[in-house]
């Protein structure tokens, strides 16, 4: 006796579950993973920002010690030239020291900007000057050092692979002048991604670790999905199957079959339909009868 419908009862109830359950779901998911990228570049960004001016300082404060020690140098060494504390190695070794893990101090004069000391040999005995076209944010701070000044700044380095990479330098001078009456300038330098490295590194995991929660977001939206669709596939049965067998049962009566037998029974508000269709039924039957009498009294 099951009929068929449109859209009826049953695409409904699934529709609104849906979205019911889905879309607060979804907006809880949303503001979580807003909440945990925003929170994770903003603590991110301040340490970057944190590490990179300590790394700053370090260059700083390797640029000023160095300079300090070549001062010393110089002033128990008056009688030497610029060349000969070229082919002193001693000097050599104090020029040129690390910084952090690929950066150095070099050493150039402070008024022309010949660089005399460099851990690239190449590099030596060449004026600065030359690098201005090239690069015209490390001749800004080289160029602001002319004259015994202190610098400093950030530069894109070009490297051999032909990559720009962005690097932090200080400059200062040397209180004291070479037998040649050379004033010497002492440059620190590195990448300030070095400092820094760390904390990309954790930004990567966080942003992995984002990627994964999201993932298992993404997996109870699909499992929340299947539940609902489940629940309301049998939700919607319980109450549309019942629905379409009484309407069977209702359109048998109206063929004139009132002795239909309603085969289910409910204590819900569908009990309460089919205790009305019983009676209905009762109702018809006595009323047929009472015609039924009536008629045959007539033809007597």
């Amino acid at each position: 006796m099951e009929r068929r419908v449109g859209f009826g009862l049953f695409p409904r109830m699934l529709i609104f579950a849906l979205v019911i359950s889905l879309v607060p779901l979804g907006i809880i998911i949303f503001l979580a993973y807003y909440n945990m990228a925003t929170i994770g570049d903003l603590v991110l960004g301040q340490g970057k920002k944190s590490l990179e001016e300590l790394g700053a300082q370090i260059i700083e404060s390797k640029a000023k010690d160095v300079a300090a020690q070549l001062e010393v140098y110089v002033k128990l060494n008056p009688q030497k030239t610029v060349k000969e504390l070229q082919g002193d190695p001693a000097f050599q070794a104090l020029a040129v020291q690390p910084v952090g893990k690929t950066g150095y101090t070099a050493v150039q004069d402070a008024h022309t900007a010949v660089n005399l000391f460099h851990k690239n040999p190449k590099i030596v005995n060449t004026d600065l000057h030359q690098l201005a076209g090239k690069l015209p944010e490390f001749w800004k701070i080289m160029e602001a050092s002319l004259g015994g000044k202190e610098s400093a700044g950030y530069y894109d380095w070009l490297e051999p692979d032909g990559k720009m990479r962005k690097k932090y330098m200080f400059i200062t001078a040397l209180n004291a002048k070479t037998a040649d009456n050379v004033q010497m300038g002492v440059a620190a330098t590195t990448y300030l991604d070095e400092f820094s490295r760390p904390l990309l590194d954790l930004e990567e995991k966080v942003s992995g670790l984002i990627r994964e929660r999201l993932m298992v977001f993404y997996g109870l939206v699909l499992v929340t999905a299947i539940a609902v669709v489940i629940a309301s596939f049998i939700l919607a049965r319980t109450i549309t199957k019942p629905i379409l067998y009484l309407a069977g049962v209702a359109d048998e009566i109206s063929k004139g079959k009132l002795a239909t037998k309603i085969e289910i029974s409910r204590r819900d508000e569908i009990g309460v339909l089919i205790e009305s269709i019983k009676r209905m039924q009762k109702s018809l039957a006595l009323a047929i009868k009472k015609l039924q009498e009536k008629a045959g009294s007539q033809r007597v």
